[in-house]
């Protein structure tokens, strides 16, 4: 991984590290064959608590090894003789097997029933339940009558897993200490934990405990790169130790003599699986070892950093699409603070793939011990032993296991809690205390979602003097910060904000450190995004910000992406975030500063279209480059694959008759600064022979050589790639689209002075139409235009005063916007209109425009999708040859598809003749001929007729006459289809009429 421990350009390597790298690169992705890859967080099930559920009720212990699952079912006695009066019992399925509760407990050693009672504990006067295990005492009974004698219950359980279709190898002591919850040591301690399980499932059932809920984070757990690599490694492990175990087998058999292990080890097999596995994208499935999962890795987006740091914090569900997933795609209270509520995809993804917020971070696996720790704070070791009673104790839980118990929770949290905070237990810790269930739940596992949050009691740590030199770290280690689980918080009770604290400081235990900190990373740096329908900020969050163009990199010569688009001058919005702040980063912001007025410009800029300022485009404005490389790899030399040495294909210029070789030099490689177009040649390949092998530029592909670069890879064989630049500026139909959403096409460009234009001599940059607002329901970019402009203008003194108003409101940060008064306010002492409204004068007449127009500057950003890139056209090319119809692909001159949609517009408008134009004449027109006696198809053969001199004509074999053929014309794929039928034994029949 880049930026790991164990790579070059982490900290610890920085004298091995290239000064050319990027200075915007995070790390935390993958390159695999010259393309950077990344982990998709994977969402999974928490295995390490017990899940309760109501269909059908059952309580399980969950594991990702089969064997270790446990699970204990209340249901009705299918069995029972008595129809109208079944009572529901208590099972077991364990070992693939199903036993009554009662005999497991007494397998387990309990010597009663009750003791078997006294370890359920259940309390409560509910008479179903009661009924409940008489039923499950009296179906023991009938199926092993002396269970409660000796070790008949054992037996019973031993014959039983014997006798399922794959036994265990081990004894059944050795299933029931190795397969029975394996983190307990001791059969007793495992009977407490079983009776524990019933108890739960009973006070369920009773309505005392709440099922689990699958969409809640408390039951989820975050699968990062370790423990997705861990997986796959495991899988590839196996592989690798099956095939040694082969080639050894094979020699201890008499094949041969018996080698040192290093021989038989082929770690190839490792480092292919997982080359493999990174390149297609199958992954190995959590706990089905035949399947595999896709959207495990992707290819790190490159477009700006953003993109990258987007793709870095995403997470991922894995939810069959094709049904109901229920209330998967829906927030959960739990996603508070932890998963960004706006930032996810619309379409089949929404609400699966999600993007954790600005201070959501994932918990590790706590390597140091913890349990001895826990003693020290008054937890009592749990007994091994099924008779002493633990009435008034509360139940310590870690990690999913009964540890141990505790006289007074609420002392013993207090110690856990005050410890973590001085850093002696680990800060990741989650400590839950659960009043209503009389448990203290203690986790330290990897994949929980946490926080920060600030601790109401240690804020007197602060000093007042120098707030700023405090790092996150140090406010961790104060304990002025610390990180909560979302079963913690529910413990919490968390003010919104300082003025909240301020009004009540003793109701609160916790603070938020912003609220602008629940978004993610694009959210947060959204302004007023509060202001705005929140569906426009998803699409500035998950779509615009994405495929805005900005600065890919800061070392753009040495990389030799695909594609990559650049802008030639990036600037920082005029406003600023809490979260840019934070993050010290501008390049988060990919656009330019642009005057925007809001009017109606003669019509071009109606619907989402905008019209554009030709100077302020020809001064530089939205101009940006796009590199595209092209590489190719080819044998070297001394490779022994090709024996022979005209077949090796090698970088050379040869006279090719399938494109201009013109800018090739001698090694097949272009001149640096050579202009190329459609056909030319941008790699030359050839053999001795004189095969040609050559890269052609496909249709529309076009640029200037910027750089070559000549290397090798890890297999011996030498690679090019050779860069084309293209510079772009904005022409019509281009997309663009500001901070909130507010997406437009290019419609046109207008000359400057014939722009309407302030008292100031201002001029718009940019023209949008008033009725994007009314229904987008986006007043948060009239805000930002106004908030810009008092920013930006020159600041005037204040009336009745002789000091400046210097005080500028910068920040727009969600949540802790500025009031529309400080704004106005703001405006008024910059000299301008309260409402940011502008007197301007028609640029064609120079006559004063009666209505105002609203004028300010707003951050706009220039997408990826240009016209240039999408245009098509063709008269005719390529066709199928199978079915003669136009190719599709515009890279290979392909037509444009005509449906059904478009067929049934030119019926409506009744242009007949253009359909049949459209779907014939420029398709696949054809003939065929056709019997009018027999109406079958007939062919062209040649033949000879009476005369005895050889014809060749149409013929139908069935009239063998060819008196009544005809000639019609009909589309190919019509006669294809016609002439498939016939060779399965299907024939058409015709009906023609003269035209």
């Amino acid at each position: 991984m880049v930026k790991s421990v164990l790579c070059n350009t982490s900290v610890k390597g920085k004298e091995n590290c290239n000064k050319g790298d990027c200075a915007f690169d995070q790390g935390g992705y993958f390159v695999i064959k010259g393309a950077e890859k990344v982990f998709i967080a994977q969402e999974q099930m928490c295995t390490k608590r017990l899940w309760i559920s109501n269909s059908p009720w059952t309580v399980s212990f969950r594991s990702e090894t089969k064997r270790n699952r446990f699970i204990v079912r209340l249901a009705e006695n299918l069995k029972s003789e008595d129809y109208k009066r079944r009572e529901k019992v208590l099972t077991v399925y364990f070992l693939s097997t199903e036993i009554p509760v009662w005999l497991m407990f007494f397998a387990l050693g309990v010597s009663s029933d009750k003791e078997a009672m006294d370890l359920i504990a259940f309390d409560g006067d509910d008479a179903n339940i009661t009924n409940s295990l008489i039923a499950s005492i009296h179906e023991a009974d009938a199926i092993c009558e002396a269970f409660r004698c000796g070790n008949n219950a054992l037996a019973y359980v031993e014959q039983q897993i014997k006798s399922t279709k794959f036994p265990p190898l081990e004894s059944v002591d050795d299933c029931l200490r190795l397969y029975l919850f394996p983190g307990l040591q001791g059969l007793k301690k495992k009977a407490r934990f079983l009776g524990y399980m019933v108890k739960c499932l009973l006070s369920a059932y009773a309505g005392k405990r709440n099922c689990e809920n699958r969409d809640s984070f408390r039951n989820k757990r975050i699968e990062l790169a370790g423990e997705l690599l861990e997986r796959e490694i495991r899988v590839h492990l196996a592989h690798a130790r099956r095939t040694m175990t082969k080639n050894m087998q094979k020699h201890l058999a008499g094949d041969g003599d018996l080698k040192p292990i290093e021989h038989y080890l082929d770690a190839s097999i490792i480092t292919n699986g997982l080359t493999r596995a990174f390149s297609t994208g199958a992954w190995s499935h959590p706990f089905r070892k035949m399947e595999r999962v896709s959207g495990v890795v992707a290819n790190l987006g490159r477009a700006n950093p953003l993109q990258t740091l987007i793709d870095l914090r995403r997470t991922r569900q894995q939810v069959l699409y094709t049904g109901k997933v229920g209330d998967a795609r829906y927030p959960h209270p739990s996603h508070w603070g932890r998963v960004c509520f706006l930032s996810t995809p619309d379409g089949e993804n929404c609400g699966l793939v999600k993007n954790m917020s600005l201070l959501g971070l994932v918990s590790t696996q706590t390597l140091e011990p913890v349990v001895e720790k826990l003693f020290d704070c008054g937890m009592e070791e749990l007994m091994d032993d099924t008779s002493t009673p633990l009435c008034g104790k509360h139940k310590v839980l870690f990690n999913g296991d009964w540890i141990g118990l505790c006289s007074d929770s609420e002392y013993f949290v207090a110690e856990l809690k005050s410890r973590r905070r001085r850093s002696e237990l680990p800060r990741e810790m989650e400590i839950k205390q659960d009043k209503d269930d009389n448990e203290v739940r203690i986790f330290t596992d990897a994949g929980r979602l946490l926080r920060p949050l600030v601790v109401v009691e240690n804020l007197h740590k602060l000093k007042q003097d120098k707030p700023r030199q405090y790092s996150f770290e140090h406010l961790l280690d104060q304990g002025i910060l610390e990180l909560i689980g979302i079963e913690e918080e529910e413990d919490c009770n968390t003010a919104w904000g300082i003025k909240q604290l301020l009004k009540e400081p003793n109701n609160y235990t916790h603070c938020e450190l912003d609220l602008s900190f629940l978004l993610g990373v694009s959210c947060a740096i959204v302004p007023f995004a509060n202001h705005d329908h929140g569906r426009r900020v998803l699409y500035q969050s998950q779509k615009h910000c994405q495929q805005a163009i900005g600065f890919s990199s800061t070392n753009p010569n040495t990389r030799c992406d695909t594609l990559s688009q650049q802008l030639f001058y990036p600037q920082k919005p005029l406003f600023k975030t809490l979260a840019s702040e934070c993050l010290k980063k501008e390049v988060l912001f990919n656009g330019q500063n642009a005057i925007v007025a809001v009017n109606v410009h003669l019509g071009y800029n109606q619907e989402d279209s905008i019209v554009m300022n030709k100077a302020s485009l020809e001064r530089g404005m939205f101009r940006s480059e796009q590199i595209r490389s092209y590489k190719s790899e080819v044998d070297s030399k001394d490779s022994e694959k090709r024996k022979k040495m005209d077949e090796v294909v090698q970088f050379g210029k040869t006279h090719s008759k399938i494109g201009k070789v013109d800018s090739l030099d001698d090694d097949g490689l272009p001149i640096i600064g050579a202009n190329m177009s459609t056909g030319d040649i941008v790699i030359g390949r050839c053999t001795e022979s004189g095969a040609d092998h050559s890269i052609k530029l496909k249709h529309t592909e076009r640029g200037i050589v910027q750089k070559v670069v000549v290397s090798s890879n890890d297999e011996g064989k030498n690679l090019a790639s050779v860069s084309l630049r293209q510079v772009r500026s904005p022409c019509l139909g281009d997309k663009f689209s500001s901070m909130h959403g507010q997406k437009g096409v290019l419609g046109y460009l207008e000359e400057q002075e014939n722009f309407p234009f302030t008292i100031q001599g201002i001029v718009p940059d940019i023209v949008i139409n008033p009725h994007a607002f009314p229904s987008r329901q986006t007043p948060g970019q009239l805000l930002e235009a106004a908030l810009s402009k008092g920013i930006a203008s020159p600041v005037q003194k204040k009336e009745g005063s002789s000091a400046a108003y210097t005080k500028l409101t910068r920040h727009a940060t969600p949540f802790s916007t500025p009031s529309v008064d400080e704004i106005t306010e703001q405006l008024h002492m910059a000299g301008f209109s309260r409402w940011g409204n502008e007197r301007v004068y028609n640029g064609r007449t120079g006559e004063m425009m009666r209505s105002l127009i609203f004028m300010g500057p707003t951050f706009y950003q220039r997408l990826v999708h240009m016209s240039e890139d999408k245009v098509k056209f063709r008269n005719t090319g390529p066709v199928h040859p199978l079915t003669r119809q136009p190719v599709a692909d515009r890279k290979r001159f392909g037509g444009i598809k005509f449906g059904e949609m478009e067929r049934d517009c030119l019926i409506a408008h009744g242009a007949s003749a253009n359909l049949h134009e459209r779907l014939f004449t420029l398709s696949d027109s054809s003939q065929m001929h056709i019997c009018r006696n027999c109406k079958t198809y007939a062919n062209v053969i040649e033949r000879t007729p009476s005369s005895g001199r050889k014809i060749r004509g149409p013929y139908c074999r069935v009239c063998e006459s060819p008196d009544h053929v005809v000639r019609v014309y009909v589309p190919y794929g019509a006669k294809l289809l016609c002439q498939e039928l016939f060779s399965m034994g299907i024939t058409l029949n015709f009906d023609t009429k003269l035209c």
